[in-house]
């Protein structure tokens, strides 16, 4: 059924958005609007407007004979965009410290238990959404709108790729993990220790998120396998 208010355009921008955050439209996946077209039930006029509003959201990519593709995860500025979070999420994690409530814990107890059912389920989108939500709780509890809004801004601009929970599901369980020594060190006002599990659990995810693009660029089978399989469980 199609929601209230919406364009068709809005529609199929939505969905192609979803299925490359999703993973299930790979980097590097060309978009044939005819064929968009058709699974749609469209014309190819809101498939040309939505594939323009996902290039300018630097989810789409045009090139020379080629036409339009989902674009191809940029291992520079990746790398650089998580080394920016790495201080700054540690940093905001030692100035929340102080302001840590008791709900606050409770809630963030909540939302790990929510992320242990979606890795159940193999639900890489729901845990990559509530994964975003747990830390900028954190964040946001330091007075610092200044800091929580930089931080903020770099979440979204991971949103042109897929989670690194999609690609790499085993990194899913390891975080769960270190949720619970982080919620820990909050709950003692642990300023040192809570920075360094922030810090270090970061650090965790670059490498891992950097070894998966050497093994795509190396075309591993047993990776790409591995990434076809869990794609056709979803």
């Amino acid at each position: 059924m199609k929601p209230k208010g919406k364009t068709k355009n809005l529609i199929v921008y939505e969905k192609l958005r979803q299925g490359i955050i999703k993973g299930t439209l790979g980097p590097g996946q060309k978009l044939v609007m005819a064929s968009l077209a058709k699974k749609f039930k469209t014309s190819e006029t809101p498939i040309r407007e939505a594939i323009r509003r996902l290039e300018s959201d630097g989810y789409v990519t045009f090139t020379p004979h080629s036409g339009a593709v989902v674009t191809e995860i940029n291992q520079q500025e990746l790398s650089e965009i998580y080394v920016i979070r790495i201080s700054l999420e540690a940093l905001a994690t030692r100035l929340a410290v102080p302001y840590i409530r008791q709900d606050d814990l409770l809630w963030l107890k909540k939302k790990n238990d929510e992320m242990k059912a979606a890795v159940a389920k193999d639900r890489y989108e729901q845990l990559a959404r509530l994964n975003k939500a747990f830390h900028l709780r954190i964040y946001k509890a330091a007075p610092f709108p200044r800091l929580y809004k930089m931080i903020s801004d770099l979440w979204d601009a991971f949103e042109r790729w897929p989670s690194i929970f999609t690609y790499i599901p085993k990194r899913a369980a390891a975080a769960l993990r270190e949720h619970e020594q982080i919620i820990e060190a909050l709950e003692k006002s642990d300023v040192d220790r809570a920075d360094d599990l922030m810090k270090e659990q970061k650090k965790k995810s670059l490498e891992a998120l950097q070894h998966y693009m050497v093994q795509r660029r190396t075309g591993s089978p047993e990776m790409l396998e591995e990434i076809w399989q869990k794609r056709a469980r979803n």
